[in-house]
C-alpha cells in the first residue's frame, strides 16, 4: 500500500511540475524556482572579463558558468556552483553548446560564442529542457504505478 502512495506522490509531483512549466510557458514568468534566490544574479566575475574556461579549471569564472547554466540556459540538471569544472559542468556546458549550435560545437570549452549563449540562450533552449524532463518524470512515475498495481493484482489472485 505504501508503494502505491509513493508512486502517486511521484505522479502528483510530476503533475505539479508540469503545471508550473505550463504556467511559465504561457506567462513567460517563472512561478517557482528550485534555485537559491541569492544566486540568480550570477555576478561572480566582471562581465567584461570573460576568460576561456575549460574542464579542470577552478575559478570564479567557472562558478559564473555554473550559475548561468543553472539559471538561464534551460539545462534540466542542477550544477553545484562550486567553481570546479568537473564532469557535471562539462555535461551542462556541452548541452548549452549543442542546443544553441555554438561555434566550435559541443567541445566543453567556454569561449566567446559559449559565453554569449550562456547570457542570451536561444528561446527554444530555455523552454525545452524543463518540459522534457517533467514529461519524462511523469511518464516514469505513471509506468511505475501501473507496474506496481499489476503486480499487486497478480499476487492477490494467487
Amino acid at each position: 500500500m505504501g508503494i502505491h502512495r509513493s508512486a502517486r506522490a511521484r505522479v502528483s509531483g510530476a503533475a505539479a511540475l508540469a503545471v508550473l512549466a505550463a504556467a511559465t510557458l504561457l506567462t513567460g514568468t517563472p512561478t517557482a524556482s528550485a534555485a537559491p534566490a541569492a544566486e540568480t544574479n550570477c555576478n561572480h566575475i566582471d562581465d567584461a572579463a570573460r576568460p576561456t574556461v575549460r574542464p579542470g579549471d577552478v575559478s570564479a569564472a567557472v562558478r559564473q558558468v555554473q550559475c548561468l547554466v543553472n539559471h538561464y540556459s534551460g539545462y534540466s540538471r542542477w550544477l553545484e556552483e562550486d567553481g570546479d569544472y568537473g564532469p557535471r559542468t562539462l555535461e551542462g556546458v556541452q548541452w548549452v553548446q549543442n542546443c544553441n549550435a555554438t561555434t566550435g560545437g559541443p567541445d566543453g570549452i567556454v569561449g566567446p560564442s559559449t559565453w554569449s549563449r550562456l547570457y542570451t540562450p536561444k528561446p527554444e533552449c530555455t523552454l525545452t529542457a524543463g518540459t522534457a524532463e517533467t514529461a519524462e518524470t511523469a511518464e516514469t512515475a505513471e509506468t511505475t504505478e501501473t507496474t506496481e498495481t499489476t503486480e499487486t493484482t497478480q499476487r492477490s489472485r494467487g
